[in-house]
């Protein structure tokens, strides 16, 4: 590009920036002002449309305080005489004229329950009658859209009478905002909450319903027409619709257009006008310097006699054709210089050709026969030979070094690897076993009896669990009721809990009360011990002709109760745990349950649950859970005490397994004939 081009160009940028600098500020003033303008045109028409509906609803409410007032309408709510109610509502609804699908009325009652509707409906006209009968004061009015579920858009007016009942009125929406239209004498579109059109002044409007958009120009019968939307927001606060008014914008925007292409206009011809003067100015000072950017490539192109065809001057133009003169008479010294220096080269470079090649032989073939190339003819590349040369013999070097690492560290990884693999495999072996240990033990199913119902869970922390719980039907009328926590966790819990479950079921099987019971699988389990573990057993039976539960305890956590006497621990004596040391007696304790008591066994993993910053579950949780008369079943409690054990430990991991066995006595007056004696479960 020329240099009067870039000056041409340099110019223009300079001016576009400058009119950038003045335009920018005063785009965003207008910017702000249309903002503005845009904001307190929504809100006028927000509180104009408000008021065209308040007055288009004006014959409703009207008709409401009448209604409210009605004296057969009263005697009929004090005598909560619901069938007299909906006659006298739908007598009204005649009375004002109310017909029609969408034409309704209904009465809600003080806490928001719908009292009697003309015609019958499952839920009031206003969804937000809780909070009307909370918020609205009364004799106080709300007109509000509401969207029906699968039905139309309507105008409900709700009145909150004196006696704290809220009557409601509703018509069609498109009755009302018909009225609505008439009042502001414009153009309205409503939409529902997705998009589609619900009512249009006109058809065209409806047409083109899905292109208009907030604050859009539209043409519209031969005038602009600006686009202000008004959200409808039912009685509950939620967005039901939206509300286009077209309001005429016409004058407005041509007189926007006229004075934006004047503005345009001047600025184009200022531009041009500045543009022609400084080129004239360009042109007179530039051509000297063009004739002598010509001579300099000449001279350069190696004609050194080449000259500029320009008159003498005192200015910079002078300076540099007195340079280019001198420049001339400097080349032809620096040619017969460079002439002698050209020799000299070549024979120093025949001299470090000999000695490159003779060092080649310490090479391979390959590598040899490269550098061996670059020497060959006049123009031999020297400084590349020499670097290939060098390269090559440290890169061999590198390479046997670099292999001999190589070799020593896939070794070590080697011998590794298959050191790890073998102690994955015992650890898979004994996981496995521990596994199949405990998912043999797992019955399938719980009794089903009108006296009782049963319920238990458990949640391992790690893939072998140490609690185990367990239930059988002694015989018809007896139920054994087991639950225990081994000391650790893994494979050597998994195992010892076991062997005590087996112990203590076939002495009670035997006829052992469940003291005998502990006393007898205790000294089994201390006989040999050479691990130091210990377990904590909780074991009772339950007479199911008389609901006497008859249990000891082995250093387990006592059981929680909740009766008609409220919720409680019940009293056990503390015991010894499993394996600590033979020859312990254990108390065997008794309790008779009413009929709706529930009971919730379970281990420690309950209680001891941790949260972030080392908070306990603790005892005071559980009870809270267990005193719920809501949690009615067994199945209901125990989850309930699960989900919020998990949702207190937060992101805490799961430090202990978590076991629960919940008893719900239903009473012998329910009984019926028992179920089979095989019923039991295990869970481990």
């Amino acid at each position: 590009m020329l240099l009067r081009s870039r000056i041409l160009l340099l110019f223009a940028l300079a001016m576009a920036l400058v009119a950038a600098s003045v335009a920018m500020p005063a785009w965003l003033v207008l910017r702000d002002g249309e903002d503005r303008a845009a904001a307190l045109r929504a809100g006028l028409q927000s509180a104009t449309l408000n008021d065209a509906v308040e007055r288009a609803a004006a014959p409703l409410v009207s008709s409401l305080r009448q209604a409210a007032a009605d004296e057969a309408l009263l005697a009929a709510r004090a005598a909560h005489d619901e069938s007299a109610l909906r006659q006298r509502l739908a007598a009204l609804r005649a009375e004002m004229g109310l017909e029609g699908p969408a034409a309704r009325i209904d009465l809600v009652g003080p806490q928001g329950q719908l009292l009697a509707a003309a015609p019958a409906m499952a839920d009031p006209l206003a969804s937000g009658a809780s909070a009307l009968q909370r918020d609205l004061p009364r004799d106080a009015i709300s007109a509000r859209f509401e969207a029906m579920a699968d039905g139309p858009m309507l105008l409900v007016v709700s009145l909150r009478g004196g006696n704290g009942d809220l009557l409601s009125a509703s018509m069609a929406a498109e009755a009302a905002l018909d009225r609505v239209a008439r009042q502001m004498g414009a153009e309205l579109l409503l939409r529902d909450r997705r998009g589609n059109a619900v009512f249009a002044t006109s058809p065209a409007l409806r047409d083109g319903a899905a292109t208009l958009r907030e604050g859009q120009s539209v043409a519209l019968g031969g005038r602009i027409v600006r686009v202000e939307a008004t959200a409808l927001d039912n009685s509950a606060g939620a967005r039901v619709g939206q509300v286009l008014v077209l309001a005429d914008a016409t004058a407005e925007t041509q007189s926007r257009q006229l004075l934006l292409l004047l503005a345009g206009a001047l600025l184009v011809v200022a531009a041009a006008v500045t543009c022609g003067l400084l080129y004239r100015v360009i042109r007179d000072a530039i051509d000297p310097l063009s004739e002598l950017a010509r001579a300099l490539q000449a001279v350069a192109g190696g004609d050194i006699f080449a000259s500029a065809a320009i008159a003498a001057r005192r200015d910079e133009v002078g300076a540099i054709q007195a340079a280019l003169e001198a420049l001339r008479s400097n080349t032809l010294a620096l040619d017969r210089l460079q002439t002698r220096n050209r020799l000299s080269a070549l024979r120093e470079r025949a001299l470090i050709g000999q000695e490159i090649a003779r060092l080649t032989a310490v090479l391979d073939g390959p590598e040899r026969q490269e550098i061996l190339g670059l020497l060959e003819g006049e123009g031999a590349a020297l400084g590349p030979a020499f670097t290939r040369l060098s390269g090559h013999v440290v890169q061999q070097h590198q390479a046997m070094a670099t292999l001999l690492e190589e070799r020593t560290r896939d070794l070590a990884l080697v011998r590794q690897a298959l050191e790890e693999r073998t102690q994955l495999n015992r650890m898979r072996e004994e996981l496995d076993v521990a596994r199949r240990l405990q998912l043999s033990s797992v019955p399938t199913s719980f009794p089903k009896r009108p006296d009782f119902r049963l319920h238990a869970a458990m949640v391992p922390a790690k893939e072998v669990g140490g609690d185990f719980c367990d239930f059988v039907m002694l015989d018809k009328n007896r139920l054994a009721l087991l639950i225990g926590d081994a000391s650790g966790k893994g494979v050597h819990a998994a195992i010892f809990i076991a062997m005590a479950r087996s112990l203590l079921r076939a002495a009670i099987g035997r006829g052992a009360s469940p003291a005998e019971a502990l006393a007898q699988a205790n000294d089994v389990l201390s006989t040999d011990n050479p691990t130091m573990m210990f377990a904590t057993v909780f074991a009772a039976v339950l007479d199911c002709r008389t609901g006497l539960l008859t249990y000891a305890n082995a250093g387990h956590n006592p059981p929680r109760r909740r009766g008609a006497m409220g919720e409680a621990e019940l009293p056990v004596a503390r015991g010894i745990a499993l394996g600590v040391m033979d020859g312990m007696a254990f108390e065997d304790q008794q309790v008779t349950l009413d009929a709706g008591d529930m009971v919730l066994m379970f281990t420690d993993g309950v209680t001891e649950a941790v949260a972030p910053g080392d908070i306990l579950f603790g005892d005071d949780r559980l009870a809270a859970i267990v005193a719920d008369p809501a949690l009615e079943a067994p199945a209901q409690l125990v989850e309930a005490v699960a989900r919020q054990v998990e949702q207190f430990a937060d992101t805490e991991p799961q430090a202990d397994d978590i076991t629960m066995l919940a008893l719900h006595w239903r009473g012998t007056a329910a009984a019926m004939p028992a179920a089979p004696a095989t019923a039991a479960l295990a869970c481990a």
